[in-house]
Order: C-alpha cells, then sequence, then structure tokens
C-alpha cells in the first residue's frame, strides 16, 4: 500500500480550520531534533498577495505551528495550555519562496535547546529552524517561547472591537495588502498608527484570539510598507525580527512607531518597528528588505506617540 498523507491534528496547531494547518507529519532526528513535514497551497487567502510567491510570514505561521506540535506531542504540554512567543526571527533569501506547478511541499530540520521544564506543562524552549523544499533551503527561523495554563480570570471582558479608519479601510495598498480586512493598523491620532487587529480574523487569530508575535510581525511589515509610495510591489522584505519586552494587554490601546535606517534610496534597507502601552515599549521590531530605484520615502508624518 502507498503511504498516505494527510494533516497533523488542528489541535496540536491550535487551528480551528483544517485548510490552516499546514503540517503532515513528525519523526524525531536525535533527543532534541526533529524533522517536520508540511505543505504550502498554492493559493491562499490571507498568505499569498503575489500571485508568484508564497507570503513571508507563512514561514513565521509554520514555525509557530511546529512549536505548538512539538510541545505538546514530545514535551508533554497539555492541549489548551497558552502558547507565549518571546523571540522570533526569520529570514528568506530572494526567490525562494516562488510558487510552482503543485503545492510547495516543505521540510523542516528543527532543533530544540534551552529547554526548562517547570512541571504541569509550564515549558521554556528555543527553536532553530531550516525550512527546504526538496534540496533546496527556504528560509531559516528562530523562536524562543513559553506554556503556561490558561486560566482567565473570572469576569474578564473579551478584547473590544477597534474600529478602523476611513483611510486604512479605503487604501488598504498604503499597507501592503489588497483587503482592508487583513489591515491591522489605523491612524487613531496625528501621526501615530493605532494597532488593531480584528480579533475574528481566520489566520492572525487562533481559538485563543490574535496570536500576538503573527500580528507583531504584520504590523512591523504593514508599518514598513507605509512609510514609502509607491505601493508594495517595489519592496521585497527578506528578513523580519522581532522581540517582546513583555505581553500586549488586548484591553489598552497600542500605539505603534516606525523608522527607515538609515535614510533610504535605492538598496538594502532596515526599518525599525516599535510598539507601545502606557508609553511602555511592548515589543521591538526590525525589518530588512530591498527597494527598487525610484522609490520615495512616503511623505506620512511619524510624530510622538500618545500617552
Amino acid at each position: 500500500m502507498p503511504r498516505l498523507t494527510t494533516t497533523v491534528p488542528r489541535e496540536y496547531v491550535h487551528r480551528s480550520a483544517l485548510s490552516e494547518v499546514f503540517l503532515t507529519g513528525c519523526s524525531r532526528l536525535a533527543e532534541n531534533r526533529f524533522c517536520l513535514t508540511g505543505q504550502w497551497p498554492r493559493a491562499h487567502s490571507y498568505f499569498s498577495p503575489s500571485a508568484r510567491h508564497h507570503d513571508l510570514l507563512q514561514v513565521a505561521e509554520t514555525m509557530r505551528q511546529a512549536g505548538l506540535f512539538l510541545a505538546h506531542t514530545e514535551y508533554g504540554v497539555p492541549l489548551g495550555h497558552r502558547f507565549t512567543s518571546w523571540d522570533v526571527s526569520l529570514t528568506v533569501p530572494p526567490g525562494r519562496l516562488a510558487i510552482g506547478p503543485v503545492p510547495t511541499e516543505l521540510e523542516l530540520d528543527v532543533v530544540c535547546s534551552d529547554l526548562v521544564d517547570h512541571g504541569e506543562g509550564a515549558l521554556e524552549a528555543v527553536l532553530e529552524f531550516i525550512l527546504s523544499r526538496g534540496s533546496e533551503p527556504l528560509a531559516t527561523g528562530y523562536l524562543r517561547f513559553s506554556t503556561a495554563a490558561s486560566v482567565p480570570a473570572a469576569g474578564t471582558p473579551s478584547m473590544p472591537p477597534v474600529s478602523r479608519s476611513v483611510s486604512a479601510a479605503a487604501f488598504p495598498e498604503l499597507f501592503g495588502r489588497t483587503s482592508p480586512h487583513d489591515v491591522v493598523l489605523t491612524e487613531a491620532a496625528a501621526g501615530a498608527w493605532r494597532l488593531a487587529p480584528d480579533p475574528s480574523h481566520p489566520v492572525l487569530s487562533d481559538d485563543g484570539g490574535p496570536v500576538a508575535h503573527l500580528v507583531a510581525l504584520e504590523a512591523a511589515r504593514q508599518a514598513t510598507h507605509a512609510l514609502f509610495t509607491p505601493a508594495r510591489s517595489d519592496l521585497l522584505i527578506t528578513e523580519i525580527t522581532c522581540a517582546f519586552v513583555r505581553q500586549p494587554d488586548p484591553l489598552r490601546p497600542c500605539w505603534i512607531d516606525a523608522t527607515v535606517l538609515p535614510v533610504p534610496g535605492s538598496g538594502p534597507l532596515t526599518a525599525q518597528v516599535t510598539a507601545r502601552q502606557d508609553g511602555r515599549v511592548v515589543w521591538e521590531s526590525h525589518v530588512h528588505g530591498d527597494i527598487t530605484p525610484g522609490l520615495r520615502q512616503g511623505t506620512r508624518a511619524w510624530g510622538s506617540v500618545p500617552p
């Protein structure tokens, strides 16, 4: 009989829809080294902003799913525990995410280190990734996370919806998106963006609400796009990192500030994107990429962050 292929159980990767599960299997190579397999579809409602290339953040979501799967199946973290990312980075050389005539079959070489087991499913770990298609490396990545039992406080209100401004809804291309539903930034005050993810977004949220590091990476990417005109077709992001100082409070406004270093012309660029709540840094991201000749820095002002 031929070997049949299916996805891993969706519960292990904290996804409600089978169509959002990218992993198909796992084998142990050494005590803390694993080979996971996966598949990316040729078209995706969120992760395929280009008709010819997979989305950079599809790498981040695949890494997240791998971390969740290993935590539950290999390290004894019970289903229902909270998964918190603290540091995440990914690098994709130009041209590696091209979409072919068939779905992209993946292999993930994952090494787990700095493991700390606090008991009762509370785990700390660092995962290093190499994603490959056949013999071709596609991307590398790093993820530091912790887990803990989910015990919501009694009477805690759900995350309130944050209204998006007319400008954000009317011009999603400003943020490198084609649908206003995917925009996570809204201009709530002069010179500052307010972070406003849709808590029911089918990709940026899972069954526990918005996924903090996916939202942060998307916010950093959108803020980088918003710094420039024309739109995203002239901006190629090849590396993105995010480090959390603390976890964001979903009930408090979160403000996004971005700066390009150095002053862009043509060629490589680095953008520093920072999220603040109550004047304190929540996370900081660095976005690296390339811009084509003739790209102008956007005229949108980035002033002081509201209190």
